[in-house]
């Protein structure tokens, strides 16, 4: 289980930190004052948690929040005296989301399995995300990655299938739920699966 992240901090000195006891905020707070305060609307499907990150030069800040149902959602804003609202997600299904910016920050990736804990026999035997594909094969679908082209605002969605063989077994439960997304370079990318890394 990871915590929440509440407090982020900025290479100039400043803190940001996320209040949501009650209502939901966003402050930016420099020498012990708060200097910037952002509202956040109560989400309609509710609200479990959420969190902080920032990129690595401190342009970007990451709120990444889940309903408690399934449901992960995040708000991209863009870092100076406020916050600029650069995109945001409504819920979208799933657990466990995690993110990564490649290393010019031109993109941000979510990687969002649909569950944090998987039975491939119970999948199977119960028809819980399973299809077939085009070949009649059977697969699970694992969950999405999807990449958010900052710039353009465009998030794309690409689907994760996984093909069990008949004597599959389960994982762990010991076994991470988070891909972990991570730009290599400009065109490959690595995640973290339950079988092992991947890239793409």
């Amino acid at each position: 289980m990871v915590e929440d992240v509440k407090i982020v901090f900025l290479k100039d000195g400043r803190e940001i930190r996320l209040l949501d006891e009650t209502d939901i905020s966003i402050s930016i707070i420099s020498n012990g004052k708060t200097v910037y305060c952002l509202p956040i609307p109560y989400p309609n499907k509710g609200y479990a948690g959420g969190s902080l990150s920032l990129s690595a030069s401190d342009t970007y800040l990451l709120f990444a929040y889940y309903s408690g149902q399934s449901e992960e959602a995040f708000a991209l804003f863009k870092i100076g005296d406020k916050l600029e609202t650069v995109f945001e997600t409504p819920y979208l299904y799933g657990e466990a989301a995690s993110y990564g910016f490649s290393k010019d920050e031109k993109l941000l990736i979510q990687g969002l399995p649909n569950s944090c804990g998987w039975d491939w026999k119970d999948c199977v035997e119960q028809g819980v995300f399973c299809e077939n594909d085009e070949d009649g094969k059977l697969f699970i679908e694992f969950g999405h990655v999807n990449m958010l082209d900052i710039s353009q605002k465009a998030f794309v969605k690409h689907s994760i299938r996984a093909y069990p063989s008949e004597n599959a077994e389960n994982f762990s439960e010991e076994y991470c739920p988070f891909m972990s997304p991570k730009m290599i370079d400009d065109s490959t990318l690595k995640i973290s699966l339950p079988w092992g890394d991947e890239t793409l």
